[in-house]
C-alpha cells in the first residue's frame, strides 16, 4: 500500500487508537468554591504578605532543649533549608513557624546555601535562635520531587539532535 510521503522516503506510522491512550497524568483541579467563601479559604489566599520574609525569635532555657521543629534540604541536595515538621504546642508552633517555611537566616548567618548538617549544628548550639523565614511551599514541595536529579549541572534533556550539514 502506498501512502503520501512515500515518494520522499518517508514512513507513515499508524496513530494510536483511543484504547492505547490512558488518562492524562495530572490531578483534577480543586473543587469550585463560591467567591464569597474564598476570603477565608486557604486554597484561595492571594495575600502576598503571607509569603514575605518574617523574623521569629525562638528562646530555649538550655541548648539541649528541643527546637520544636525539623528541617530538610540543604546545599548538598541543591535545595534551600525548609521546616518539614512543627511539633504541636511547641514554642515554634506558638510563634507561627509552619511546614513549608524556608529558613533564610539564623542569628545573622545566611542559610540559603548551607549544608544540612551545618544548619542543624548552628540551630542546636544556640539558646536564642533569631530566624528569618518565609513561607515558600513551591520550593519545599520540590524537596520531595523524586524525578529531580540531585545535580542540576547534568543535562536532563536528550542529546543534541544530529546536524545535517553538507560535505
Amino acid at each position: 500500500m502506498s501512502y503520501p510521503g512515500d515518494e520522499w522516503g518517508g514512513t507513515m506510522h499508524a496513530m494510536p487508537t483511543s484504547s492505547t491512550i490512558g488518562p492524562p497524568s495530572y490531578e483534577p483541579p480543586p473543587p469550585w468554591i463560591p467567591p464569597e467563601e474564598r476570603v477565608n479559604h486557604s486554597d484561595y489566599n492571594n495575600d502576598l504578605r503571607f509569603f514575605l520574609p518574617r523574623t521569629v525569635v525562638l528562646r530555649r532555657v538550655k541548648a539541649s532543649d528541643a527546637l520544636g521543629f525539623n528541617i530538610r534540604g540543604g546545599k548538598e541536595h541543591n535545595f534551600g533549608l525548609y521546616v518539614s515538621k512543627v511539633m504541636p504546642n511547641s514554642e515554634a508552633h506558638n510563634l507561627g513557624i509552619r511546614e513549608g517555611d524556608q529558613i533564610l537566616d539564623v542569628n545573622g548567618i545566611n542559610f540559603q546555601t548551607m549544608d544540612h548538617a551545618e544548619a542543624v549544628k548552628i540551630l542546636k548550639v544556640n539558646t536564642t535562635v533569631e530566624m528569618v523565614v518565609r513561607y515558600f511551599p513551591y520550593g519545599y514541595q520540590r524537596t520531595y520531587d523524586r524525578n529531580r536529579q540531585d545535580n542540576p549541572t547534568i543535562p536532563t534533556s536528550p542529546a543534541s539532535p544530529p546536524s545535517y550539514g553538507y560535505r
